[in-house]
């Protein structure tokens, strides 16, 4: 880690972006998850062009390519760099929602830095945790892990039951809850709010922590400006529906939040990780609207079923 950050400090930064836009062409040039990407974007913008979809896509490999490069050099960078980082919209609702002193989960998702939103804060007086699940063992992972440790940022992992308990925890300790709320979920952990107007397993777990820790729910995300600049949109408080209807409340908050995150993919589509199977777990009895077998053109290979 130390002869890292003796690199990144010695690197201009424009440097490092130039190399991350590059190592995210040539992940897109080796066709790595292509098809993924074209099937996700075939599926939430059908009345789009193949030649826009595949431009997103590219685009999309590009930034990812840049965002590495933003999350490596974060830990290295000096005070002053640290506080011209961010752009605000909406400073005052996590600044209210951090003096409540009842908690904050900030739900965000896998939508431009959400590491650097994550680390920078940390940095800046907002301690943060993140729920991770496990991973396997890589040289890419443990660099990871990593720098979030070094920026502060508490690294949740947990298994299977435990989630709900540690995040508890973290939450009555005074940090901030970091939760992703656009991971696919296995079937018999979900509900099934829309999102691009098809059903996306998705946890319910801000809404039922939002319940039970009387926490304040805050939407938050942000997207690069360039030069290692960020716009921060935070959206809230978010209020728990309470109808008596508790299944229903739940639905309807996690709805607000898929809604809420698809504004901001349908504005900067690029700044979506679309590299990963959002729609793979089907509710029962579910018809999907399905890629037309004309938009496959293009790409060599026959499309169908869903990302």
């Amino acid at each position: 880690m130390r002869l890292l950050g003796w690199l990144v400090s010695r690197i201009p930064r424009r440097w490092l972006e130039a190399f991350g836009a590059a190592l995210g062409t040539l992940v897109w040039a080796l066709r790595i998850r292509r098809r993924v990407v074209l099937d996700n974007l075939r599926l939430a913008f059908p009345e789009k062009p193949e030649a826009e979809r595949r431009r997103i896509a590219r685009a999309t490999f590009v930034n990812l390519g840049r965002m590495i490069a933003d999350f490596v050099s974060l830990p290295f960078l000096r005070k002053e760099e640290l506080e011209r980082i961010f752009v605000y919209d909406g400073r005052e609702v996590l600044e209210a929602a951090c003096a409540s002193g009842r908690g904050v989960i900030a739900c965000t998702a896998h939508f431009g830095n959400f590491e650097v939103l994550a680390a920078a804060h940390t940095l800046r007086g907002v301690p943060v945790t993140m729920i991770s699940r496990q991973m396997g063992k890589s040289g890419a992972n443990d660099l990871w892990r990593a720098i979030r440790q070094r920026t502060g940022v508490e690294d949740l992992v947990v298994s299977k039951g435990s989630t709900l308990a540690a995040a508890v925890r973290s939450i009555k300790s005074g940090r901030a809850l970091g939760y992703v709320i656009d991971q696919n979920q296995q079937a018999r952990h979900a509900i099934f709010p829309t999102f691009f107007g098809v059903p996306a397993a998705t946890a319910a777990t801000p809404a039922v922590l939002a319940r039970r820790s009387g926490a304040v729910v805050i939407f938050a995300l942000s997207y690069p400006l360039g030069g290692g600049r960020h716009h921060v949109v935070i959206e809230g408080p978010l209020e728990l529906p309470d109808t008596g209807d508790r299944e229903r409340d739940v639905l309807a908050f996690m709805q607000d939040l898929n809604d809420r995150l698809e504004r901001w993919v349908r504005a900067h589509p690029e700044q979506w990780y679309w590299l990963h199977r959002r729609w793979k777990t089907r509710p029962p009895s579910t018809v999907v609207r399905r890629p037309r077998a004309a938009d496959g053109a293009g790409d060599g290979r026959s499309r169908g079923g869903v990302a």
